[in-house]
């Protein structure tokens, strides 16, 4: 019971700490394409785009998708 809490709490930590980080890059890519040059702030919005889509992609979909193909059939 308790490694079960524990994987639950790391589960939500590493999912701030994946929002916390998308964010920082996210405003990182916002001061390269307002300061320094803007088509390097495209590179930076598009790398952060795909880091959004992979995040949702495998802490999202592919969890839920394993946990319904390991159900059982209903019979």
């Amino acid at each position: 019971m308790q490694s079960r809490w524990l994987r639950i709490v790391l589960t939500i930590l590493t999912h701030i700490l994946v929002v916390g980080l998308l964010v920082v890059s996210f405003g990182f890519s916002l001061f390269l394409g307002l300061q320094v040059r803007p088509i390097l702030g495209n590179v930076g919005l598009i790398t952060v785009v795909v880091l959004v889509v992979l995040y949702v992609y495998f802490g999202w979909i592919r969890p839920i998708s394993r946990k319904v193909s390991r159900r059982p059939a209903d019979l």
